[in-house]
């Protein structure tokens, strides 16, 4: 009886996790795959499923690697103890931090947290979706004339993905402002060019850097402070 309540169980793991990888493999498929009527049908399932769990893109590799440094600074209006005068902070370097963190160690939780932030601040610097992406959708809209839709979809997108990056600002605010009450966040995104080889030993070069500031917000309440 034990034997066979045991292989009952074996059964059951073996089929189940045959079930994920088979809905797995179709949702990724679907995400990364050219653009069809199935994969905008099941859009926001791929996107909330591959986005949050295994967000990527392709700009690592040949003939087009990211040659952009992506930051993240955060600032915040809080009240202190019996005080009900608003302070603004300074701006703080989120991303930094992070970097030297994850260099020091190996294994912990920095290394995902710093890969969430950057790949979500790429999505916002792109526009919320990955440059061949464009250009297929603009080949779709060319064809199709459906323009309108596609750019409000982009444009909701990026809203999404500028929601996510307040979640992500409220947490690192709430780690470094434990002691007094806030009231709002700001977070600003900066891209600056990468340092030229050739350029690597002069202390004196000075990379162009953009930065875009983002409007003021309440703060998420329902995130917890980053570790």
């Amino acid at each position: 009886m034990k034997q066979r309540r045991e292989a009952f169980i074996l059964n059951i793991a073996v089929l189940s996790l045959s079930l994920f990888l088979v809905v797995h493999f179709f949702f990724v498929v679907l995400h990364v795959g050219p653009l069809n009527p199935v994969s905008v049908s099941f859009k926001s399932v791929t996107d909330g499923y591959v986005g949050r769990f295994f967000q990527q893109n392709w700009h690592l590799f040949a003939p087009e690697p990211m040659t952009q440094n992506l930051k993240l600074y955060v600032r915040v209006k809080y009240k202190k103890q019996d005080s009900a005068k608003t302070v603004m902070s300074n701006w703080h370097d989120v991303t930094e931090p992070m970097i030297k963190t994850n260099q020091g160690t190996l294994f912990s939780p920095y290394n995902r947290m710093l890969r969430i932030g950057s790949g979500y601040i790429h999505q916002l610097y792109i526009g919320g979706k990955d440059d061949l992406t464009y250009k297929l959708m603009d080949k779709i809209s060319e064809e199709e004339k459906d323009s309108k839709e596609i750019n409000a979809s982009l444009e909701n997108d990026s809203k999404e993905v500028e929601g996510i990056i307040y979640r992500y600002a409220s947490a690192f605010a709430k780690r470094e402002f434990s002691e007094v009450e806030l009231t709002e966040v700001q977070f600003m995104t900066s891209v600056s060019d990468a340092i030229p080889y050739s350029k690597r030993g002069d202390s004196l070069f000075k990379v162009k850097e953009t930065n875009v500031v983002y409007d003021w917000k309440g703060v998420v309440k329902d995130v917890v402070k980053l570790p």
